[in-house]
């Protein structure tokens, strides 16, 4: 999961908003509003993907350096 996560932030925003525009059209989500302007969904679908990598990605940095610093020696 690490490894899609790492993914995720280092893509290009340009090939995030390209997956985000295929989940909404594969989704059937509305890409037009009623007067014909785009709908911003691609780029909160994306910021959203970017938001949920880098938030998990800062939780398991956390979980990781806590199980580094309890695997270090011990002094008396």
């Amino acid at each position: 999961m690490s490894d899609l996560k790492d993914a995720i932030l280092n893509a290009k925003y340009i090939d995030m908003v390209s997956l985000a525009d295929f989940v909404v059209t594969d989704c059937g989500l509305p890409d037009m509003d009623d007067d014909g302007g785009p709908l911003p969904q691609q780029n909160e679908v994306a910021a959203a993907i970017f938001r949920w990598a880098a938030m998990n990605a800062g939780e398991e940095g956390t979980a990781s350096d806590a199980a580094q610093a309890d695997d270090g020696p011990e002094t008396e």
